[in-house]
């Protein structure tokens, strides 16, 4: 049983992240060039082990997958790693047209496990086979306004696999799939928009990007839950 698809990337914040912590992309120096290896390392160093609060057991779970690849930049020690994105089918009843990652809600014949999770649906949307994918590291879990507890699995995609021109989209669940540099997320001159929103009592900072994607000359808007797991990820690739 499919679940619900692509994850609105809505007001969802990190149950312990600080809505403060802005990350200034001036500390990632052209100078000091990173290599993939050392991005995935930091990545890698984040572990596996779940991150999530006590209350969290027992209630409804969902997952995505934060799809990484690299693509051959002609410059060997540049790091060119880039993220995954879909859209939802504009024709859609609820969240027509938004950007997210692949996901969804937990079926049972995932056992419980929020990994395969966001393999199965990845697989189901996109095509992408879980034999392809290496899962890096697991981020906190986050939980929405309606007790779903949503895990962020970031996943390493090997070389050739995850390019969107290659990608044998489920037309029901997906429109379009785009990739973006993961280093466009380190830099705060590419945040269209920061706002910050009450959620459970704190400041929850909204980011809002757009991404002009030169493939397929669109622009895509990336925003909400999606924007915050790309810029914690980013965060962790490149900060020092």
């Amino acid at each position: 049983m499919v679940g619900i698809g692509p994850l609105k990337p809505l007001l969802l914040a990190f149950a312990s992240s600080n809505p403060n912590d802005s990350f200034d992309a001036s500390q990632v120096k052209m100078s000091d060039v990173e290599s993939q290896h050392s991005v995935i390392r930091r990545l890698r160093s984040v572990g596996t082990e779940k991150k999530e609060l006590s209350h969290h057991e027992g209630l409804r779970r969902a997952s995505i997958l934060v799809p990484l690849f690299e693509r051959s930049s002609g410059t060997a020690s540049r790091s060119n790693i880039h993220v995954l994105f879909t859209q939802r089918p504009k024709n859609m009843k609820s969240h027509a047209g938004e950007v997210c990652f692949p996901g969804g809600k937990q079926d049972p014949e995932d056992d419980g496990d929020d990994v395969k999770t966001a393999l199965r649906e990845t697989h189901e949307e996109v095509g992408i086979h879980p034999q392809f994918v290496d899962h890096i590291a697991r981020m906190e879990t986050v939980e929405s306004k309606h007790s779903l507890c949503v895990t962020p699995i970031i996943g390493l995609i090997d070389q050739g696999v995850a390019e969107p021109s290659q990608l044998k989209l489920n037309a029901d669940e997906v429109e379009a799939a785009f990739a973006v540099p993961l280093e466009y997320f380190a830099d705060p001159n590419n945040c269209d928009s920061a706002v910050k929103v009450k959620w459970r009592g704190g400041d929850f900072l909204l980011r809002t990007y757009l991404f002009d994607d030169p493939e397929s000359g669109t622009v895509f808007k990336i925003w909400g839950l999606t924007a915050h797991v790309v810029h914690s990820v980013a965060k962790l690739a490149f900060g020092k």
